[in-house]
């Protein structure tokens, strides 16, 4: 009785542990089986994530959500079967599809944690994949969802924003304003600047006590002190993923470039290819006005070989030449008031003794950095105020009448092309644009009798850009001269600068400035600028520093005469490429210049999608929102 006790209890005890093995085999197998199914959920949600960040990236559109949900997984490649088949559905009972829904693109002051507290537009994505294994014992479902949102983000609400290595080393206390974000890497070598937003790189980050860049291109060799030496309001981020403009197979520096650039294959204006979404990522197949000189357009009679193009892809000619508006009369003196109009009954034949523009001309001058006579198209923004708003024929007012009802807006952006060739020599020449008389940028009223307006005014050229004197103060305003010398832009109007180098010159600057003019008496005057800025630099090299952000805008006076001359700055710091033309490097302080009293500030205008100048390059960029297994 006692052996049939104990083998009663011995059969219980193991048919009970034969039981638990059993149930947790199934268990087991059942969890591996979820595992499988949500690893293929997976698969088939990426693959719709991978072709949506494809298409918005590049494309700047999405196809309809139909395409994506076609995507499921195919299980069969040159590697062979997948080891057990999958059945895919969209979580609601259909199968062989996934389900995919595409909203409408709104607008949003908070994009994300990747973009904090910049605002800009999005289209969210919700992608759903269910999957379930085939022939098994057990018939188990994994379902995956993925929220990703399609991000546009504007440019310009970067405070500094470099597509390659930033390198920043004030001697004097600096403030940055706005998010910092780099393609490269960061390089902050002094504890005097302080970042007053986030602080992101796609490379590492670098707190080198010394000049690691300049004599050792980005710290190659070297250990990171690990400590930061500046001060952050948020911890700055290294290895995040790179922003990439919509140009190009490439983030590469010579891609980037090419927005700036005169565009002369198919894509270029006047053909229909320049109106395509590919197209239109070049600005010279944006802007208004297409300004260009010929070969020769050097400095002497008021730009006589200048054209002007008015650029509208909704009329049967895209570019249009504009007529000239200037005259110089035989009968008359020659001087910058003879602008007439067409109707005055002269004859043109005999009484012209040439016609040009008023806005328009070539000048020459000496740039200090480059060693070289700069010959410049220069654009006089004061009359171009007055030529839009002038209704004579051959005024400006219709060409502004006919951007309104074709495109929206009125004139608010030039692309400049000189056509003079740079050449080296003792002094060299050094193609380029000019902007004077800029205090007040275009505010043009809708003359088609709505009470729309457009203001501000953008530029784009692939040479360097010099602009002379205060540049959008907007001195006729109700608060005239608010915008001049301090922070608050409240009455500024959108501008921005696109050029392969920008350097500032005061209103005291002086043409007849010559190889013999030295620096002590090349003293400018306080000056303000109020534009975002997208340029190229001279990078590093092992014996050369770039100068950095605190030197990214040129200058040729002695900014620091007596106690230091203000330049005030408001906009956005945006480095793209290497320039191609001003490609001198930094050449330190004392001789070419000496820097001024630094008062730079983010222009706060830039968070509002509104205020942004006209033609703000955006980033088109796929960011997952939320992730969800079931």
């Amino acid at each position: 009785m006692i052996t049939l006790v104990f083998l009663t209890v011995t059969l219980l005890t193991l048919a009970s542990i034969m039981w638990w093995s059993s149930s947790s085999g199934k268990v087991t197998r059942q969890n591996e089986l979820f595992t499988t199914a949500e690893a293929a959920a997976e698969a088939a949600t990426e693959e719709v994530v991978a072709t949506l960040d494809r298409d918005w990236t590049y494309g700047q559109t999405l196809q309809a959500a139909s395409v994506y949900a076609a995507l499921v997984p195919v299980q069969t490649n040159s590697w062979g079967n997948w080891p057990m088949h999958i059945q895919f559905s969209d979580g609601s009972g259909h199968n062989n599809i996934l389900g995919v829904t595409i909203g409408d693109i709104r607008y949003t002051n908070q994009l994300g944690s990747t973009f904090a507290g910049m605002a800009g537009n999005f289209q969210p994505c919700t992608i759903t994949a269910a999957a379930t294994p085939l022939g098994q014992l057990y018939n188990v479902t994994a379902t995956i969802q993925e929220v990703v949102n399609a991000d546009i983000v504007p440019l310009f609400q970067f405070g500094i924003f470099y597509n390659m290595n930033l390198e920043v080393d004030p001697g004097a206390a600096m403030t940055l304003n706005g998010p910092v974000f780099s393609n490269g890497g960061i390089w902050s070598g002094t504890g005097n600047i302080t970042y007053n937003s986030s602080v992101q790189a796609a490379g590492n980050i670098y707190y080198l006590p010394t000049n690691g860049i300049s004599t050792d291109p980005w710290c190659s060799g070297k250990t990171d002190s690990g400590t930061p030496n500046a001060n952050f309001v948020t911890p700055p981020v290294a290895r995040e993923d790179t922003l990439n403009l919509p140009i190009g197979s490439s983030n590469s520096a010579a891609s980037v470039e090419g927005i700036i650039n005169l565009v002369t294959n198919g894509m270029g204006a006047p053909n229909s290819q320049a109106y395509t979404t590919n197209g239109q990522q070049y600005l010279f197949n944006q802007c208004d006005l297409i300004i260009s000189n010929s070969a020769s357009g050097l400095a002497g009679t008021k730009g006589t070989n200048i054209t002007i193009w008015f650029q509208d892809q909704y009329q049967a000619n895209a570019l249009t030449p504009l007529t000239n508006d200037f005259y110089a009369l035989k009968a008359g003196p020659i001087s910058n008031t003879n602008v007439i109009a067409n109707t005055n009954g002269f004859d043109s034949a005999t009484n012209v003794l040439y016609a040009a523009y008023s806005f328009v001309t070539n000048v020459s001058y000496y740039d200090y950095r480059e060693s070289d006579t700069v010959q410049a198209v220069q654009v006089d923004v004061g009359l171009l105020n007055k030529w839009i708003t002038n209704t004579a024929t051959t005024g400006g007012n219709t060409v502004n009448g006919t951007s309104y009802t074709d495109k929206g807006h009125g004139i608010y952006s030039l692309y400049i092309y000189n056509n003079v060739q740079p050449a080296n020599g003792s002094p060299g020449t050094l193609p380029a644009v000019r902007m004077i008389h800029g205090q007040q940028l275009p505010s043009t009223g809708d003359p088609n009798g709505s009470n729309r307006t457009t203001s501000g005014l953008t530029v784009v050229t692939p040479q360097p850009i010099y602009v002379e004197g205060n540049y959008n103060v907007q001195t006729t305003n109700s608060a005239a001269g608010a915008s001049a010398g301090t922070t608050n832009t409240a009455y500024t109007y959108p501008a921005s600068l696109m050029g392969d180098a920008i350097t500032i010159l005061s209103g005291n600057w002086n043409d007849g400035n010559n190889t013999s003019t030295n620096l002590a008496t090349r003293v400018p005057s306080t000056t303000t600028v109020n534009a975002a800025t997208l340029e190229g630099i001279v990078q590093s090299t092992n014996s050369n520093y770039s100068g950095g952000v605190e030197n990214f805008l040129r200058m040729e006076e002695d900014w620091g005469h007596g106690s230091g001359v203000t330049l005030q700055y408001n906009g956005s710091i945006v480095v793209m490429f290497a320039s191609q033309y001003a490609t001198s490097f930094w050449p330190g302080t004392g001789s070419v210049y000496n820097p001024p009293t630094r008062k730079w500030a983010f222009d706060l205008n830039f968070t509002n999608p509104n205020k942004l100048p006209p033609l703000t390059p955006k980033f088109y960029k796929i960011v997952r929102a939320s992730w969800t297994d079931y």
